[in-house]
């Protein structure tokens, strides 16, 4: 049971470290008490909350059960299908406790739900969460089960079932997009996720009472970062799987406008909810969709300098959003900022592409 856990769940976490402490920095550093309070309310008082609430954690239960099904076909897994031999109570009891270890955040939250329950004389509200937790811990053990009755030691290419009617495009930026939604799906699921969450809490937020621009800058630029995952695999495409591409003669400069491209691209969905909400000015948004491009690359443009796990660019990415919360505060105007940004970036990205090939 220990090599279960470690082996699995251990695994997990550590793998996911990253996420995990952008989720806390969300949830603990911008959120206060009231809107914690605010939202555990709306889930028991609503109509549609539980059916939010249950949304919101099959999502994370599909993140895991993705994790084990992909993990246990590794060969470094193979002693995984020795479960087979364990009784079948034994085995369902043991898969049980490690659903409730890839669950715990579930399960701390539900805690907390029911202790605002209890404290609202609300508890008669509490019983579907009970429900939730028997699905989605019996998904777990369902998925596992399936998986080391069904062992699949490689990946077989299937063929297409579709096949569109006219050729791929001949386009940096379209193999680039591509290959997020096709090999990072799930990367770019969960980094939309936080930023659309964000950007809805951003939102409204504001509407409360009569703020600046500042306010939504520091929010939605908050919500921009969180697409760091997405700028981190680029950098990863681009250095450890599309190799090729380095040796092309293109000039620093087009390869910076195609990257800024791709980066604006890919953060106009969340831009685009803002936009909806109809709450910030047509002008002060562009002012913040300028600001949260220019910071994403100079993460970008970072990494050519540092290169290194996703879970190293923590810190420096903290210690620069502090500094930029600081600046914002200081009335400097946020389109200066964003200009300001996008030079350095561009200047950063000319001075140290390529530079990581050569360990400098």
């Amino acid at each position: 049971m220990k090599i279960l856990m470690i082996s699995t769940v251990q695994a997990f976490f550590r793998q996911r470290a990253g996420m995990f402490f952008v989720l806390m920095g969300l949830l603990f550093g911008f959120m206060s008490s009231r809107e914690h309070y605010g939202f555990a309310l709306f889930f028991l008082t609503d109509p549609f909350g539980m059916y939010y609430l249950i949304l919101i954690w099959g999502l994370y239960t599909l993140l895991c059960a993705h994790f084990i099904s992909n993990l246990w076909i590794q060969p470094d897994y193979h002693f995984i299908y020795n479960t087979r031999l364990w009784p079948n109570t034994k085995r369902m009891i043991r898969f049980l406790l490690m659903a409730f270890g890839f669950l715990q955040p579930i399960l701390y939250y539900g805690i907390y739900i029911i202790s605002i329950a209890r404290q609202d004389k609300l508890l008669h509200r509490v019983w579907p969460i009970f429900i939730f937790y028997a699905v989605l811990s019996t998904t777990l053990v369902l998925v596992a089960e399936h998986r080391i009755r069904n062992p699949r030691f490689f990946h077989a290419k299937g063929k297409t079932v579709f096949n569109w009617p006219f050729p791929r495009p001949v386009s940096w930026i379209y193999w680039s997009i591509e290959w997020l939604f096709r090999e990072k799906g799930l990367t770019l699921l969960c980094c939309k996720i936080g930023a659309t969450g964000v950007f809805i809490c951003t939102l409204i937020y504001y509407q409360t009472d009569t703020y600046d621009i500042r306010l939504p800058a520091v929010g939605l630029t908050l919500g921009y970062l969180l697409n760091i995952g997405l700028s981190y695999e680029l950098f990863r495409w681009e250095n450890e799987i599309w190799l090729w591409n380095r040796s092309l003669p293109v000039s620093i400069m087009v390869r910076f406008a195609r990257t800024l491209l791709i980066h604006a691209i890919l953060i106009i969905p969340e831009t685009l909810i803002a936009v909806r909400y109809n709450v910030i000015a047509a002008l002060d948004m562009l002012q913040l969709y300028v600001l949260g491009l220019s910071v994403i690359l100079i993460f970008h443009s970072y990494l050519y300098k540092r290169g290194g796990l996703l879970e190293d660019m923590m810190k420096p990415v903290l210690s620069g959003f502090v500094v930029l919360t600081f600046l914002i505060l200081y009335k400097i105007p946020v389109w200066g900022i964003g200009a300001a940004g996008l030079l350095l970036s561009c200047y950063l990205y000319s001075k140290w592409y390529g530079k990581e090939e050569i360990g400098l």
